[in-house]
């Protein structure tokens, strides 16, 4: 497995209940430390402020965050931070991510060292929204947390910022009052979607890595592969 940037919940967040936690609770949690992350972050750099840009947006998303934010009395930059702890924990619950992660990455590393690229492009991320507004945003979150978004990416096939507004989706999903129209008609689908997408894609990822190993075979190298094995995802 190629060495990057470890991906397991305890790497990343502690999961207390976050997931349970409504909007406003994910809010008022972490209200306090996102106002006080540019004086703490100032030795860390992993905890400094940044951005994840995503070239369209689901329908509603912007407004619903705009929405609570206003209600709230806070701005979206503000919302998508602390929503962001909420995010990540969502991350690291869906369990197929990090097995998807580790096939990939051993089956890449299997296809460049032998020469498959033509395998490696028909992995190339690909991603749509069940409805989207085409337009750039940029959105405010943490840089270990953008730093996660692009560990996965490839091997989930969506795109960084794609990943984090499907996220901003779910903590959505729990604001309820002015938003549930917005949440039962747009949001929701988003967040389905999203964990229909890993679960299929686990799928692909598991033919990827056999593809490698079927040409390896095929050519006589399978002696020499030191990565690749039948890995399956359950």
């Amino acid at each position: 497995m190629a060495k990057g940037i470890p991906i397991g919940p305890s790497s990343f967040a502690e999961d207390g209940g976050l997931l349970d936690l409504s909007l406003a609770e994910i809010v008022s949690l972490f209200l306090d430390k996102e106002k006080r992350r540019h004086k703490d972050a100032k030795e860390d750099e992993n905890q400094q402020e940044d951005m994840v840009g995503c070239r369209s947006v689901p329908t509603g998303l912007l407004m619903a965050l705009d929405g609570n934010a206003r209600r709230l009395g806070i701005t979206r930059a503000m919302l998508s931070k602390c929503l962001s702890h909420q995010i990540v924990v969502w991350l690291d619950s869906l369990t197929r991510i990090g097995e998807i992660t580790e096939i990939y990455n051993i089956a890449c590393d299997a296809a460049e060292e032998y020469g498959y690229p033509d395998l490696y492009e028909s992995m190339v991320p690909s991603y749509s929204f069940s409805s989207a507004s085409p337009k750039p945003v940029s959105f405010r979150t943490i840089r270990w947390i953008k730093n996660k978004l692009y560990t996965i990416s490839q091997p989930v096939g969506v795109p960084a910022g794609s990943i984090f507004a499907a996220g901003l989706c779910y903590s959505l999903t729990r604001a309820g009052g002015e938003t549930k129209g917005t949440i039962r008609k747009y949001l929701s689908a988003e967040v389905d979607k999203f964990t229909e997408h890993v679960d299929e894609r686990s799928v692909r990822i598991v033919g990827f890595n056999d593809l490698v190993r079927k040409r390896a075979r095929k050519e006589g190298l399978e002696s020499e592969l030191k990565g690749v094995s039948d890995n399956t995802i359950t």
